[in-house]
Order: C-alpha cells, then sequence, then structure tokens
C-alpha cells in the first residue's frame, strides 16, 4: 500500500496504511453520516429491519469489490494458503489475535465486562511471556480463550443505534455505528505504532490475506453460489455483527433464492423431478 518505505521512515505513522485506512473510513462515514437524514429506506429493506437507503450506491460498490477478490485478493490467498505451512499459519493467526486484545481489554472495560476483561489481559501477560509473544497460545491450555470486544459493540451496549447499512470500497460491509467503531478501536491497534511503515504494511497484508483464506468457503459461497450475493453478504454481515453484539434477527438465508415463494413446503415435492429417479 505504501511502496516509498524509507522516504517517509520518519513520517510512519502517518503514512501507514492503518492510518490511510482510518482517513478514508472516516471521510466515508462522513458522507454516508451526513446523506443519512435525506435517505429514504424501502419498505422490503425496513420489514426485514435493514436500514439500507443507498442500495445502488452499494451495489456498485458491491461489484467492484466482488471484482477485486475474484481478481487479486482470492488468488493471492490460494496461492498463500498453498505455500504457508500448516503450523507457520497457525503461528500467524495466534500473532494477529494477539495485536487485537488491547483492543479487546479496552471495549471489555468500557463495556462494564470485567470478568472477559480480567480473562483477556492474562492471555495477554501470558502468551507475550509463555507464548514467544503471541506466536504461541498457551493461555488456552489454561482456559483463558479469547474473548472478543470491540467499540461498535461497546456503542452498542451504551445504547446506540446501528445506523444505516453500507459497503465501502475495499473495506466490504459496515453500519454506521460498527464504522465508527474501526476508528476508535485503531487508537488500541499495535501496528499504528509501529515506526517503521513496511512492517505495518505487512502485517496488514497477512492479515487480509489469512482472513481471506481462512473464510474462503463462506466468501466463495456468498460471491458464487448465492442468486444475489450483495442482498448474501448483506444478510451475513448482518446477522453475524447482531449476533456478536447481543441484538441478532433471522435476515433469512443469505444463500436463498430471493424470488422463491415463502410460503412453499420444502418437502413439497418437486414437480418438475423425475418420477423413477432414485430417492
Amino acid at each position: 500500500m505504501n511502496n516509498a518505505r524509507k522516504k517517509f521512515a520518519g513520517a510512519g505513522n502517518v503514512f501507514s496504511s492503518k492510518r490511510v485506512s482510518a482517513l478514508k473510513t472516516a471521510f466515508a462515514l462522513a458522507v454516508v453520516t451526513g446523506l443519512t437524514a435525506c435517505a429514504t429506506n424501502s419498505p422490503e429493506n425496513a420489514a426485514l429491519g435493514i436500514n439500507d437507503p443507498y442500495e445502488d450506491i452499494n451495489r456498485d460498490i458491491h461489484s467492484f469489490n466482488k471484482g477485486a477478490d475474484q481478481l487479486i485478493l482470492r488468488p493471492l490467498a490460494e496461492g498463500y494458503d498453498a505455500v504457508t505451512p500448516g503450523a507457520v499459519r497457525l503461528m500467524v493467526d495466534n500473532g494477529l489475535n494477539h495485536l487485537e486484545l488491547p483492543r479487546d481489554f479496552a471495549n471489555h472495560v468500557l463495556s462494564g465486562e470485567l470478568s472477559d476483561a480480567g480473562v483477556t489481559l492474562l492471555r495477554l501477560t501470558l502468551n507475550t511471556a509463555l507464548g514467544a509473544g503471541g506466536l504461541l497460545d498457551p493461555a488456552s491450555e489454561f482456559g483463558l480463550t479469547k474473548r472478543r470486544g470491540d467499540f461498535g459493540k461497546t456503542l452498542a451496549v451504551w445504547g446506540a443505534g446501528e445506523g444505516l447499512y453500507y459497503e465501502l470500497p475495499l473495506l466490504g460491509p459496515s453500519t454506521v455505528r460498527h464504522g465508527f467503531g474501526r476508528l476508535v478501536d485503531l487508537a488500541f491497534s499495535p501496528t499504528l505504532y509501529i515506526g517503521e511503515p513496511i512492517a505495518s504494511v505487512s502485517i496488514n497484508v497477512t492479515n487480509a490475506l489469512e482472513t481471506r483464506a481462512t473464510n474462503a468457503g463462506a466468501v466463495d459461497s456468498i460471491y458464487n453460489d448465492s442468486v444475489d450475493s450483495y442482498t448474501a453478504l448483506r444478510a451475513f454481515y448482518l446477522e453475524s455483527r447482531r449476533g456478536f453484539v447481543g441484538n441478532g434477527g433471522d435476515l433469512g438465508d443469505p444463500l436463498s433464492d430471493p424470488l422463491a415463494d415463502p410460503l412453499a413446503d420444502p418437502l413439497a415435492e418437486d414437480p418438475l423431478a423425475d418420477p423413477l429417479a432414485s430417492p
């Protein structure tokens, strides 16, 4: 993302990919929030509990993101998966999770989840001291499993509404609450304070490849197997996010046909099926 590493080494934080992502997200949030007042949600989306008044724009961005994934990210993630040994990937995953622990801890405290905050602090201490700086995970062997937290969830605990849904170029789906939370969470990311930009960029690229490779089945199903990949991704994201913050709702099967009869009996005999075919 930043190729002129040495030239800007003295101002690493300013030109780090984390800071650039923060600026992009902040600008997009300002635009989205400013437009909210004059936006009109469709009755169909409202009936499903979805606030997506800019669906037409979001669909254009979704098409761009889908193309970027299929042409760039997916092939790179497949190559990463093919050449990286399982043991190395496990350590990479551990390390990436370890970098999230300061964020998790801060948000557990802010949310009043003191038990989870204690577990997270112990994980941070044990894995740093006994787990090769977080590449290993001895804390889980003691029952101290990861307790995820972020500022978007903290805002939900504080009573903030979800806000409208939108999709950002390259950054993917979000809501106003989650997007604002991601900005605040950057303050707790150790990669933001790495003085050498190449290190920060390497961590972020590795995180993107590891995430895409780990979730290859789900992402490929949404993009390639669903009738409408936009609604499928939106449903998948909102259900996952609402489940995480604790106010989930059923938005339907994200891979289903949106034109199918909702009252049809799923066990009814297919009128086009071959009656002589083996059951």
